[in-house]
This record gives structure tokens, C-alpha cells and sequence, in this order.
């Protein structure tokens, strides 16, 4: 009984979130932010949000990350998308390659998506752990000496620590998780279904 006013909180959590970076931040649109550290792709004054909730090693997240994609080019300029973390138990090379996300993003946004965009490519090549990790960063041509300091980021990990936390008060199932403009999605769904969304939240 519990589920639904936790699914109501969470979404408040989430338009918060939304609306106060959007609001907060005197910086021009740009098409790969950091807003507070949080990473975000698309014109900071889109009118449509999608808030992902993903793990690097989930296929079916892989899925949705390639529909986002799709769908970031037919609306650009009316949507932006903002990664959040839920690496699954199960999947160990999950929460290290969150964690390599986020620290990249801390000194390079575009860099931290092209990182997202290379980790959802091949997630067979996570399973090469550190060693692989490390060698994806350098060639990106990330700074691995600023790197290095900011993988073991209190800041980062607490920043996890509170997408894991949200995450469960919803009650969720499981990964992907889609939040757009207060509307869930649950699943690497049809991009038809991600459409019909957007184009109700944009009327």
C-alpha cells in the first residue's frame, strides 16, 4: 500500500531536481553540462527532462541508452537528458564505470558522454575491469592524473549513494528507468512509447 505515495514522492524529488538546475545555472544552453557536477546532455532550456536511471553492464539499459539517443536527435533543442546511477548487484562492473562517469564528467562533460556513448557500445569490454577502464579514459583523452584523485571523490560516491537511495523509495523492479517530465517509463521501451510521451509533455 505503501508503493504508490512513494512513486509520488520520488517524482517530486525528480521535478526538483529538474527545475532547479534548469533555473539555477547563468550559463548559456550547451549540449554537454555539468550543472553542480550532475551530468547533462541537450539544451539546459529544453521543456522536456528524461531522467535515466541506468547500469553500464544492464543490456537492456545499453537498449534504452541507443533509443535516448534516437530521440535526442528527432527533438533536439526541446529535450535534454540527465544520467543517474543503478548499478545492480549483479552486474560488478557496473558500479566502477558509474563511478569513472561521474569523475570524468567532474572535468569534462562531452568527454564523460562520449565515455557513456563507447560503454554501452561493447559492455562485453567492462569485464576487462580497471585495466579497460583506465585505457577508455586515456583515450579520451582525459587528464588521468585529475582522474585518479577524483575516482575516490567522497562527493561522488555520496552522489551514487543518493541515486541508489531514491531509486528504491520508488519501489522500481528494476533498470532502465525513465523519468520524463514527472511520467515513468520502466524498461527499454519502443521508441513510439518514448514519443508519445514526449509529445504529450510537449503540448
Amino acid at each position: 500500500m505503501l508503493k504508490f505515495p512513494r512513486i509520488i514522492a520520488f517524482i517530486c524529488l525528480l521535478a526538483m531536481l529538474v527545475l532547479s538546475t534548469a533555473c539555477a545555472s547563468p550559463n548559456p544552453p550547451s549540449s554537454a553540462t555539468s550543472e553542480g557536477g550532475r551530468v547533462s546532455l541537450g539544451d539546459l532550456t529544453a521543456p522536456v527532462t528524461i531522467v535515466e536511471f541506468t547500469d553500464f553492464q544492464c543490456p537492456y539499459c545499453s537498449r534504452g541508452a541507443q533509443t535516448v539517443k534516437q530521440l535526442m536527435g528527432k527533438y533536439e533543442g526541446k529535450i535534454r537528458l540527465v544520467v543517474r546511477h543503478y548499478p545492480l548487484p549483479s552486474h560488478p562492473a557496473a558500479m566502477p564505470a558509474a563511478i569513472y562517469f561521474e569523475a570524468i564528467a567532474l572535468q569534462s562533460p562531452e568527454k564523460a558522454w562520449k565515455f557513456y556513448d563507447e560503454a554501452f557500445a561493447d559492455q562485453q569490454k567492462l569485464t576487462g575491469g580497471e585495466e579497460y577502464l583506465k585505457k577508455l579514459s586515456e583515450s579520451l583523452g582525459v587528464d588521468m592524473d585529475r582522474l585518479a584523485k577524483d575516482l575516490g571523490s567522497e562527493r561522488i560516491k555520496n552522489r551514487i549513494a543518493t541515486d541508489k537511495k531514491e531509486f528504491e523509495m520508488s519501489n522500481f523492479d528494476g533498470v532502465p528507468v525513465f523519468v520524463i517530465n514527472g511520467t515513468v517509463l520502466v524498461g527499454a521501451q519502443p521508441m513510439e512509447v518514448f514519443s508519445d510521451v514526449i509529445e504529450s509533455a510537449l503540448k
